[in-house]
């Protein structure tokens, strides 16, 4: 037991540092960023930059999680907090899962090794073990450790929530899955069938359904609980109505898309939408319009879920499934952090996962008693595993939102719950050889198959590590290169610090069709002072929190009058063709004119735009 003690405490301590430093390592190397404008966006509103202040209502996340977030801000008002918590929530969870896959392989190691003493073995291990496991994860993971998001955040936070299940850790495990739920409440619902799968293999293991079923009230309450204080919290008429419109405008977006104007004109005319509103719609900036409200976006997302219904379930099911079975087994590697998007090399990692762990599942069973339920039992498990993650994949795929953020991190927790399974039955092996005194108690045929696994292993890292660091370093160049136009752009903004600044979508989004989009670093040039830049639209477009912010700006009229303002300004890229508010306005039984007020960086255009003399 004080051997045990030993080797537990020096695999926590060993893969704590290696974590800790591994972090430094890759921020040192590269460059931590936000993936998307989004993350910013929603720093921004925790930060103060939105609206002046830290705001709690983040939109995104859940009230509790974001009202923390924002409290923080106020302490440490120049400080990224939020990209702070991103990073401890990624490497903690990091943490969970190498220390248990590097302590099990250590574990292993050293009971072969047992009768063979030398100075210093239980660390040496320890080291090898994790060092092996960090190698294997820099094969696909590195990106989105480098380039955060935290929708994956969530994904590897309910993965190590599944490890510290498995540990029997149950409250540690339901604190994480309720803080990876308040972050991001729909990935962790996704996130949710993987682990109480873990639960249902505790269940079919030990047959303790009173602690399961206890830890599993417990996940489950405080998900509700974390609902209703989010519901709470924005729960003031003009909250409901905003989160009302959200709803629907996600809908809308992110899954049935805009239908048609020409195609779809009658209903489009009995909703009273006319032409340059629904242009509107179609290039994001519907934030000028005070027309689309919530009750409007609410039967556009009817109306499109209809059509998207109307081609039926099984159509969409026979056309995804081929897909699907051809990303089971894609090869190639990755041409850039994320379009063309890519399976490879995660799917591989997950199909040798099963071989492996149906293999030594196979191999683990000493006695003849009962030993064919005892391979069912295990072959039963990995199809249940498989099965899952089947229906899961042909959710997202059907619905066409399969971003890698999402198809990673169900990726990387299904590796997990594999390793687990793998991982609990060489344990058991040490367990029982302990038990029964025997010198070569783990079985020659296991040792040749763990061989085996290595050599396939380091395959494929020596393939896809180099290639991982390659493109990491292509991403973050680029990323860098493109971003110094938006540089100049927020210098710009500063300087006219006494004018508003109205940016188009998808300006703010992108200036060149390159591969890459805005993103921003983390940690660094942080500055959470009031931003005189406000989208024409977006996900946060029609928010108390941007009319706060158009308020504190000093503009209390609706975006419509806005524009027309003496200090206020549109900032489009130079491509942008600007007759859309034209045929808006005209609509409005306006003429204005637009003219071109400045340039900026060689991408950007500032415009004025003022309404024409009678």
């Amino acid at each position: 037991m004080e051997n045990k003690r030993k080797s537990l405490s020096y695999n926590s301590i060993i893969t704590g540092l290696m974590t800790a430093a591994y972090a430094a390592i890759m921020g040192l190397l590269y460059t931590y960023y936000y993936d998307l404008n989004d993350d910013v966006l929603m720093k921004d509103i925790l930060a103060g930059v939105f609206t002046g202040s830290p705001e709690a209502h983040n939109i995104q996340m859940l009230y509790p999680i974001s009202f923390l977030i924002s409290r923080v801000y106020s302490i440490f008002r120049n400080v990224d907090c939020y990209g702070v918590y991103l990073l401890l929530c990624q490497y903690i969870s990091l943490f969970v899962i190498v220390r248990f896959t590097a302590g099990t392989i250590a574990d292993t190691v050293l009971a072969r090794l047992k009768d063979k003493p030398f100075v210093g073995k239980e660390v040496l291990v320890s080291v090898v073990a994790a060092l092996f496991v960090f190698v294997v994860f820099t094969a696909f993971l590195p990106g989105h450790l480098l380039i955060v998001q935290y929708t994956f955040a969530v994904g590897m936070m309910c993965s190590a929530a599944a490890v510290l299940l498995f540990e029997k850790k149950d409250m540690a495990a339901a604190l994480l899955i309720i803080v990876a739920f308040l972050t991001r409440s729909e990935m962790t619902l996704l996130m949710l069938p993987f682990i109480f799968l873990v639960l249902f293999y505790r269940l079919m293991d030990e047959r303790n359904i009173k602690k399961d079923l206890s830890i599993a009230v417990v996940i489950l309450a405080g998900l509700l609980i974390s609902e209703g204080i989010n519901s709470a919290g924005y729960s003031s008429p003009e909250w409901k109505e905003f989160t009302s419109f959200f709803d629907s405008r996600t809908d809308i977006y992110d899954f049935y898309q805009i239908p048609d104007y020409e195609d779809n004109k009658d209903f489009y005319d009995s909703i009273d939408l006319k032409r340059s509103e629904y242009e509107l719609l179609v290039n994001y900036n519907f934030g000028i319009d005070e027309a689309i409200d919530a009750e409007k976006m609410a039967k556009i997302a009817a109306y499109s879920k209809s059509i998207w219904e109307g081609e039926g379930l099984i159509k969409g099911i026979t056309k995804t499934f081929p897909l699907y079975l051809y990303r089971l087994r894609q090869a190639g590697s990755p041409q850039s952090f994320e379009y063309p998007m890519t399976d490879a090399p995660w799917n591989f990692f997950v199909m040798l996962m099963y071989l492996i762990t149906l293999v030594i599942m196979l191999l683990s069973y000493r006695s003849e008693e009962n030993i064919g339920r005892r391979i069912w039992l295990s072959v039963w498990k990995l199809l249940i595993l498989f099965a899952g993650r089947t229906l899961l994949w042909m959710y997202i795929m059907v619905r066409g939102r399969d971003p890698i953020r999402i198809t990673h991190s169900l990726y990387f927790i299904e590796i997990t719950v594999l390793v687990l399974l793998a991982g609990e039955r060489l344990l058991f092996l040490i367990k029982e050889a302990k038990s029964e005194q025997e010198d070569d108690y783990i079985q020659m045929p296991v040792h040749m198959f763990a061989g085996f696994c290595l050599i396939l292993v380091f395959t494929i890292c020596a393939i896809y590590v180099p290639a991982q660091l390659k493109l990491l370093r292509t991403e973050c160049d680029g990323r860098a290169q493109y971003n110094k136009a938006y540089e100049e752009l927020d210098k710009y903004l500063k300087e006219n610090s006494d004018k508003l600044f109205l940016i188009d979508v998808y300006t703010s989004v992108s200036y060149e069709d390159n591969g890459y989009t805005y993103s921003q670093k983390m940690l660094t040039g942080v500055d959470n002072s009031l931003s005189n830049l406000v989208m024409m639209g977006g996900w946060a477009s029609k928010s108390p929190a941007e009319r706060d912010k158009l308020n504190n700006l000093g503009y209390p009229e609706g975006m419509e009058e806005t524009v027309l303002s003496d200090t206020a300004y549109i900032v489009a890229d130079k491509d942008t063709d600007m007759e859309w508010l034209k045929n808006y306005y005209k609509e409005k039984d306006m003429d204005v004119e637009i003219r071109h007020a400045d340039d900026v960086a060689g991408e950007f255009i500032i415009w004025k735009v003022t309404e024409s003399a009678s």
